[in-house]
């Protein structure tokens, strides 16, 4: 056969080899998973940085949650999602997002990635969607690629805007030992209430405050909210 039929053949088999392997398109995105789920759950509440929920609302519950955890994760399904359904978008509990490592390094970049949606009022969307697709990570786990295609999917976010926050928050952090971010007070904050390394909340109202521990259940929050929400006598 003439050589230059030969080189067509070649480049066409090694082509084919390439897409079956990555795709046609070359190497895939990383799927992902509950942007509708999370739309209808917090669509229409009022955001501003790490709060969602009215300013007014009688109650306020701090989340202390590792969003890089599955723990943080199975809590945030079974327990945060029902709180914002029947407290927060009905008005009677604001609940805050406080970045908590459940390990021993310090709170890293998914959490810094959450805290930069926020400036676009998107945290709480962003860091949902870093749960929900935890088990569609692929081989780099939750890294700078995963991060940049849940803001790709969060709703209302800019994603270029989204990136210029984080990236100045990650070089922040790298040239400056004795730069504090927001996430950095959050970590603080749950050291110095003595918080163990499992989802916590502390509910705040007219009736006094209360933390709950080691992963409370969804009665135990509901209880605590109806406790705090009303004046003793």
């Amino acid at each position: 056969m003439p050589r230059v039929v030969l080189i067509v053949l070649a480049v066409g088999v090694g082509y084919a080899i390439y897409a079956i392997s990555v795709g046609e398109g070359g190497p895939q995105a990383v799927e992902i998973d509950g942007r509708p789920e999370v739309q209808n759950l917090i669509a229409g509440i009022r955001q501003d940085e790490a709060r969602l929920g009215s300013p007014d609302a009688p109650v306020e519950i701090d989340l202390f949650t590792d969003v890089r955890a599955v723990p943080g994760a199975t809590f945030q399904e079974e327990v945060v999602d029902p709180v914002i359904d029947e407290y927060v978008r009905t008005d009677r509990a604001r609940i805050n997002l406080r970045h908590f490592s459940f390990g021993r390094t310090a709170v890293t970049e998914p959490a810094i990635a959450a805290h930069a949606a926020g400036a676009q009022g998107h945290q709480w969307q962003y860091a949902a969607l870093v749960m929900r697709n935890l088990e569609n990570a692929g081989p780099g786990g939750v890294d700078e690629t995963f991060l940049g295609e849940i803001a790709e999917v969060t709703p209302g976010l800019e994603k270029e805007e989204w990136e210029i926050e984080f990236e100045e928050e990650l070089h922040a952090q790298a040239e400056d030992l004795d730069y504090e971010s927001a996430v950095d007070a959050d970590g603080e904050l749950a050291f110095e209430l003595g918080l163990p390394a499992e989802p916590a909340v502390v509910v705040t109202g007219p009736g006094g405050a209360e933390t709950l521990l080691e992963t409370p259940s969804l009665d135990e929050v509901r209880a605590a909210i109806e406790r705090v929400e009303v004046m003793p006598g």
